[in-house]
């Protein structure tokens, strides 16, 4: 059964527009570089705004969303795939 999707974000969360434009604010901050810097594998160049997941810039939650962090533009980081999903999620290294 394929996933349903909501009609109206959830209470606080912002829209699917808001969270464009908060991307690409926190994007255009960034210069388009990785803030993470977890590891060895850091992509150091410019990083593409759009395309394939695993080659794009990732909007990073330095708190969780499910840890109370906010879409406030202090708890938001840009970070390349390496960093965000290979180290954060694979090995839960935190982000500063």
């Amino acid at each position: 059964m394929p996933r349903r999707k909501r009609a109206a974000p959830r209470r606080g969360e912002p829209t699917r527009e808001e969270k464009a434009a908060i991307r690409k604010a926190v994007y255009e901050r960034s210069g388009g570089r990785c803030e993470l810097n977890l590891g060895p594998k850091c992509i150091k160049g410019v990083l593409p705004f759009d395309g394939d997941v695993f080659e794009r810039a990732h909007l990073v939650h330095v708190r969780s969303r499910g840890a109370g962090g906010s879409w406030g533009m202090s708890n938001l980081k840009i970070g390349c795939p390496q960093c965000h999903l290979g180290y954060h999620h694979t090995t839960g290294m935190p982000i500063q």
